[in-house]
């Protein structure tokens, strides 16, 4: 499902990734953990395409390449869902508004089915009662749930997260944690960047410690990876909440 062969990346006189090669199947969980400046963000950030390598070959589903042009870079994001650190919520749209507005920049959706689905994606993560506020009447428990959401809303085949628990309390990156195990368990493909190694653990994924640029350890995740079918499905449909 996604293939770095040899892959490096420098910026200037900085090598921030150094020769690197993995494989992440179809489904699975990993956790790429390490410490600040180890390489993790540009890691991410290839997967993407947001970046192209200085040298190698990025493989993310179908997508193949050193540098995708732009049409197939936005057709390869549309298969991806990503969580940030920092939300990246808009803060003059509701909870609601954040959510359908992923469905709705896909283009591939009749607007019927922008209700039903981001009900879904809210109900997925605990939300529904919280769908008329805005961003800054939420805690940064319920941001990082709004942002799950906006992530899972078109059923990506794998999900993307950047630090998922960086900016929350114990209590709040305990919960997020379980609910990201959930999505996992539903199908989907799992990859989270950490500073933390016990999340590993929490999740049950398969660990990389990166360090310097380089893959350092590579460790058998905490169990079994689960057997479920793929996650990018069409939820099933929703009555519309005349509020919404």
């Amino acid at each position: 499902m996604i293939t770095f062969e040899h892959v490096s990346r420098r910026y200037r006189e900085r090598l921030a990734l150094d020769a690197v090669s993995w494989h992440m199947d179809e489904g699975e969980c990993v956790v790429f953990a390490g410490p600040s400046g180890a390489g993790k963000t540009t890691l991410l950030r290839l997967i993407t395409h947001e970046l192209a390598p200085s040298s190698g070959t990025v493989t993310v589903g179908t997508f193949r390449g050193a540098r995708l042009p732009r049409a197939k870079r936005a057709l390869l994001r549309r298969t991806l869902g990503i969580i940030y650190e920092d939300f990246r919520l808009l803060n003059d749209r509701t909870v609601f508004e954040n959510v359908a507005l992923a469905v709705r920049i896909t283009g591939h959706f009749a607007d019927a089915e922008v209700v039903p689905r981001t009900l879904y994606a809210l109900e997925e993560v605990g939300l529904q009662q919280k769908q008329a506020a805005y961003p800054s009447e939420l805690s940064a428990g319920e941001k990082q749930r709004a942002a799950i959401a906006r992530a899972i809303v078109n059923r990506p085949a794998v999900v993307l997260a950047d630090e998922p628990t960086g900016a929350l309390e114990p209590a709040s990156a305990k919960e997020i944690l379980a609910l990201l195990r959930r999505i996992h368990e539903e199908g989907a493909a799992l990859l989270v960047v950490t500073t933390r190694p016990e999340v590993g653990a929490e999740l049950g994924g398969r660990v990389l410690r990166l360090q310097d640029g380089r893959i350092a350890a590579d460790e058998a995740p905490a169990r079994s990876p689960y057997a479920q079918p793929a996650f990018g499905v069409t939820p099933p449909a929703a009555t519309p909440d005349p509020g919404a």
